[in-house]
């Protein structure tokens, strides 16, 4: 009878911790999908991680902007750009454990300001920029994403509709260096503003 009592406590507790994880998600990706407050994360799969010079003829990233795939085999220096960086060089840094801002030509300088902030309160792992045009970043833009500001970390977006810290710092403290996604697990140090 005792050894019922303990197997039904043991299913009750089993199923308790599924549940819990279920609606957690689990590791990281507890909040890889849905809202957070004035931003939508997405989760996309991974889309490999081989080192390229350019993208070959008619490619296309699956998530805009990209989150993993080929890449250039040098990564982009962890800084604020105030032009936009080669897509195909920031896509290694995701791989090594970055998160990437980019904001649409439309966003306003004042939120630029907000971002650039941000950035500065915690920048190892980060680099913000404006995003190059849509010609160049080989995937399908969304609607009014010229007004739109995007976080990228390995296979994870956070679309928003304007500066938002707390969801900021959220997505930052998910994904940025050896916590987060990223294949390679570079330690946050090595991810110095200046450095690649």
């Amino acid at each position: 009878m005792w050894f019922l009592a303990l197997a039904g406590a043991i299913l009750i507790a089993a199923v308790a911790v599924g549940l819990a994880m279920g609606f957690r998600g689990g590791g990281n990706d507890g909040a890889a999908n849905g809202a957070d407050g004035m931003c939508v994360r997405q989760t996309f799969p991974p889309m490999g991680r081989q080192h390229v010079q350019s993208l070959r003829s008619g490619f296309q990233y699956n998530s805009f902007p990209p989150s993993s795939g080929p890449h250039y085999p040098i990564p982009a220096v962890y800084n604020v750009y105030d032009q936009p960086v080669p897509e195909i060089r920031i896509v290694h840094n995701l791989e090594h454990g970055a998160v990437v801002v980019q904001y649409g030509s439309k966003v306003p300088q004042q939120t630029v300001q907000q971002i650039v902030a941000w950035y500065s309160k915690s920048p190892l792992g980060l680099i913000a920029a404006p995003l190059p045009p849509v010609a160049e970043i080989k995937t399908k833009a969304p609607p009014n994403y010229e007004n739109k500001i995007f976080l990228t970390a390995w296979t994870h977006v956070a679309t928003c509709a304007g500066f938002d810290e707390g969801a900021f710092n959220r997505f930052r403290d998910d994904y940025r260096g050896p916590g987060g996604d990223g294949p390679e697990k570079f330690p946050l140090s090595a991810l110095q503003p200046g450095g690649t």
